[in-house]
């Protein structure tokens, strides 16, 4: 293992820390476990024990690869204690361990989550072409701050709202190192499309949310979707016969239905969007995860039959089973259930009569060409509707070699160009 810089700070109390940050990280990669848990203060030992800190850095070796260096590491305050952040490249992936001290420099926090990196936009993006601005979706309480990005020029332009995935996401749909939204909204408006991006509900507005069993995806999606339409149909810029929906994951799925329940919408693109139950497809995803190193821990294998269990729960609650008082099952409650069981996202597409733009990704293992088929078996024969397979993309759209991972998120890989040029001009060539 090769280490580089030894510190980002000067100062010496400082960079005595991080070098034992550092001589911890390479006692790990050395497997002297018995040596790395003396440091550490009484809570910590009783939790972590040389034979579980083992567990735990052979689990980041699992997924990350071998550790080929240490790159640097800087100290951070964290309340009574500080942090040191040992910035690690794997063979994979580049994380971030994050090494907690107390007063007396006990080791009083171990966790490793992935290396921030700052974001670039790809080749693709014109930044000499584009405005953008800071807007507002809805109003009061359930307010969300969003990004316009505007072509240059007059206009009207034509208009993507881009609605997200399952999950608390944030305008950009951030997952690791990617930003898609960010890439698809430079990239789209680089060719003349206006788009609108915003932070989801219950990523702005997630505790008063989670306070509700009544929760549905028309209050985590719907609404919101439609108020960003109405939006920017009100603006001089914005050409308002030709504002389209563009939804990715669960934002695909509930296009459609977005689509259905306004006449502003003048086409839907459906991104990677499911069409099976979600309890369902996160058991298959969790078992596609556990396949990848080909053996299934003990503890992979209990995870599974938890969800496995949760999901039978929340397919009961979808078929009408009585709920028990503010049952919360995979984080909501039985009205999301019920809401979604009854709501036929291809047979809503296939009653609309506007244009449909439907993308896959071909290593994508969240939402797979199971759902691609399903949509192409449903929207069959219509002329107006336009079908791509991206072989090499992943759920996120970037692209890659192999069988998609988790981690593989951890690595910056914008929207696949293809897909930016292909949305841009079945928007621009809309009738």
């Amino acid at each position: 293992m090769n280490q580089d810089t030894p510190s980002t700070s000067t100062d010496p109390k400082e960079e005595a820390l991080a070098a034992k940050g550092r001589a911890f990280i390479d006692l790990l990669s050395q497997g002297r476990f018995a040596e790395a848990t003396s440091g550490f203060d009484a809570t910590m030992t009783a939790a972590l024990p040389p034979e579980k800190l083992k567990g735990v850095w052979e689990g980041v070796l699992a997924g990350a690869g071998p550790l080929e260096k240490v790159e640097g590491a800087r100290v951070a305050p964290a309340g009574a204690y500080k942090s040191v952040l040992i910035t690690c490249k794997f063979k994979n992936v580049k994380l971030d361990a994050k090494v907690a001290y107390d007063k007396e420099e006990k080791v009083a926090g171990l966790f490793f989550a992935p290396a921030a990196e700052p974001y670039s936009d790809p080749p693709y993006v014109d930044r000499s072409k584009i405005e953008e601005r800071e807007v507002t979706i809805g109003q009061g309480d359930w307010a969300l701050p969003g990004t316009l990005s505007l072509p240059t020029g007059a206009g009207p332009f034509r208009a993507v709202v881009l609605v997200h995935g399952s999950g608390p996401n944030d305008r950009d749909e951030t997952i690791g190192a990617n930003k898609p939204f960010k890439d698809l909204a430079g990239g789209l408006a680089s060719r003349g499309v206006a788009v609108l991006r915003y932070e989801k509900r219950t990523k702005v507005h997630g505790p008063k949310m989670a306070a509700s069993v009544d929760l549905t995806v028309e209050q985590e999606t719907v609404e919101d979707a439609l108020l960003a339409v109405e939006l920017l149909r009100g603006m001089k810029e914005i050409d308002k016969a030709r504002v389209v929906v563009a939804g990715h994951s669960l934002g695909g799925q509930l296009a459609p239905r977005i689509a259905a329940k306004s006449t502003d919408v003048a086409a839907i693109a459906i991104l990677a969007g499911s069409t099976r139950p979600v309890y369902d497809m996160m058991v298959e995803q969790l078992r596609y995860i556990a396949s990848l190193d080909g053996r299934k821990a003990p503890e992979e294998s209990e995870q599974i039959q938890a969800l496995e269990k949760a999901a039978a729960r929340a397919r009961e609650l979808a078929k009408g089973a009585k709920p028990n008082d503010r049952e919360v099952v995979l984080g909501v409650g039985a009205a999301y259930w019920v809401d979604l069981a009854q709501y036929d996202e291809t047979k809503v597409a296939a009653g609309l009569t506007r244009p449909i733009f439907v993308a896959q990704g071909g290593r994508d293992y969240q939402v797979t060409t199971v759902d691609f088929d399903a949509w192409k078996k449903a929207l069959a024969g219509r002329k107006d509707v336009t079908f791509k397979l991206y072989p090499a993309a992943n759920h996120a759209f970037g692209n890659g070699e192999g069988k998609s991972s988790p981690e593989e998120y951890q690595r910056r890989a914008p929207v696949d160009a293809a897909l930016v040029d292909d949305l841009a001009s079945w928007v621009l060539g809309l009738p």
